[in-house]
């Protein structure tokens, strides 16, 4: 009798009319994100921090004054060694040169958290992120009950690394909510009404925005999605609406990054510089090493002249500081442009050189990278902590020295391994109920579900790809995305369990 008032109460509270209660616990939820960062005593911090925060700061500053202006702006006394040593640092002075692939876009949320102060703001706003793409997928697949909602985010907050990212002051989230998203609107378009659609679809874009490596991700859904559909006959989902916010986010982000290009060419002169990471990539493969020692004769690239230094890493060959262990940090401004103009092209013609050898390797890079969850970024190394000295503004490091992080204090290899079995159990789960479709009518959520968790398996594995081909091979980069699996799984056992006890 108890539990049936329960769910009724439930039921009733959690109907789609009271929105004022379904905010504040979204709002819980989001604070349930959070934890990571409240237990570590700051948000998590990254060397990429300094150069998204720092450079939308800057840019307010100059149209605003410095009445907006916190310490990011300001370069603090020894950071001037390490200015392009770093790969966060977003600009060298030396030269007026930008170095792009740091989001301004996603600048301004880390700018508005350091406004603020400690960037909580940059932490709820992506834990209410998360949080809100939980419950419109909990609505649209007909779990209105406050008992749903929790146990999704009691999963994640406890047996994901979700809190993690959600309180990491980079764009690593918002590729799991693009995918997350997306994944929504193609499953349950039918079932959502518009607000829902146009905020999962601001979240779709301002991801696109946020990082270059969500776009390509975000057009292999919209591919999946067509061939599935297909497959499907149309029956279950209405590709429309996840077509349109998908290559809404495309256009976006295209139109963005050329928008950045323009503005820093205005005010510095020259576009942006970006990292060469293809070039990077195929000379860790040994390809690109091959190719220099069999073609620069004939081809002559920027990078012909440094041949004597490789083989290499893709770390060390962006990011190295000497001769000996880089490249690109190394050379003057004028061979950093011509390594960034010529890195598609040389990258192209390795691969036009050397097809079987260089797809070997980047199918194995990708295979790597698909199971590779490591979660290193969130216990500061020595080495981590020296950069940080150095790059932090004073304020933002005295903050980080006092935090779990920065004194190795979190089980980093204990939550890994929780993930990993969290999520080897979630595809266990997802690949048991796929063979095992429910059927008739009671079947339509369960359908649904799993049309949602075969697309976040298609977005969760085109991130492994990308990340992995074109790329370094760094554990951060999937484990981001991986807490969508036991999500998926979730969705799919309370849907079944639904449909279950309604069966006559």
């Amino acid at each position: 009798m108890a539990q049936a008032v329960l769910s009724d109460f439930e039921t009733q509270v959690w109907s789609p009319a009271k929105s004022l209660v379904r905010l504040l616990v979204v709002v819980l939820g989001a604070l349930s994100l959070s934890w990571a960062a409240a237990i570590n005593g700051q948000a998590f911090v990254h060397p990429d921090t300094v150069g998204y925060t720092r450079g939308s700061d800057v840019a307010v500053s100059k149209l605003f004054g410095p009445r907006f202006t916190t310490e990011w702006a300001r370069k603090q006394e020894g950071a001037k060694a390490a200015a392009v040593a770093s790969p966060g640092h977003a600009a060298s002075a030396e030269a007026q040169e930008v170095l792009g692939g740091r989001s301004i876009y996603y600048g301004v949320l880390a700018y508005l958290g350091a406004l603020v102060g400690g960037f909580w703001l940059t932490v709820l706003v992506q834990g209410l992120a998360v949080a809100l793409l939980v419950e419109i997928a909990l609505r649209g697949l007909n779990l209105f009950s406050l008992t749903a909602y929790a146990g999704v985010i009691a999963l994640l907050s406890l047996g994901t690394a979700a809190p993690f990212f959600t309180a990491f002051v980079m764009p690593d989230i918002w590729a799991g909510v693009a995918i997350g998203a997306l994944a929504t609107v193609f499953a349950l378009s039918r079932r959502l009404n518009w607000p829902d659609l146009a905020v999962l679809g601001v979240m779709t874009v301002f991801a696109a925005l946020a990082h270059s490596s969500v776009a390509p991700v975000i057009a292999a859904m919209l591919v999946g999605a067509g061939v599935l559909w297909l497959v499907m006959h149309g029956i279950v989902f209405d590709p429309r609406p996840g077509l349109a916010i998908g290559v809404l986010a495309l256009v976006v982000a295209a139109a963005g990054g050329m928008a950045f290009s323009a503005m820093v060419k205005h005010t510095v002169g020259k576009p942006p510089v970006n990292p060469p990471f293809l070039t990077a990539r195929v000379i860790a493969d040994g390809t690109g090493v091959r190719y220099l020692h069999e073609h620069c004769a004939g081809k002559p690239f920027a990078v012909c002249q440094y041949a004597s230094r490789f083989p290499m890493d893709v770390d060390h060959f962006l990011w190295g500081t000497t001769d000996k262990d880089g490249v690109f940090q190394t050379v003057s401004a004028e061979q950093r442009r011509a390594l960034s103009d010529q890195d598609a092209r040389f990258a192209a013609s390795v691969a036009d050189a050397y097809p079987v050898s260089q797809a070997l390797a980047s199918l194995r890079n990708a295979a790597l990278q698909t199971v590779d969850i490591d979660l290193a970024d969130f216990d500061y190394k020595p080495s981590l902590r020296a950069g940080f000295a150095q790059t932090l503004p004073a304020g933002a490091y005295a903050a980080q020295q006092q935090t779990r992080a920065f004194d190795e204090g979190w089980p980093i290899g204990a939550l890994a391994l929780l993930q990993a079995a969290v999520a080897i159990a979630a595809l266990a789960l997802i690949g048991v109920y796929a063979v095992r479709p429910m059927r008739g009518s009671a079947a339509v959520e369960p359908s649904a579900a799993l049309t949602l968790a075969v697309l976040v398996l298609v977005g969760v594995l085109a991130n492994g790809v990308e990340c992995g081909a074109l790329s370094t091979l760094y554990g951060r980069y999937q484990a981001r995305v991986v807490w969508l699996l036991p999500l998926a799984a979730a969705f799919l056992t309370m849907t079944r369990a639904r449909a279950g006890a309604l069966r006559p």
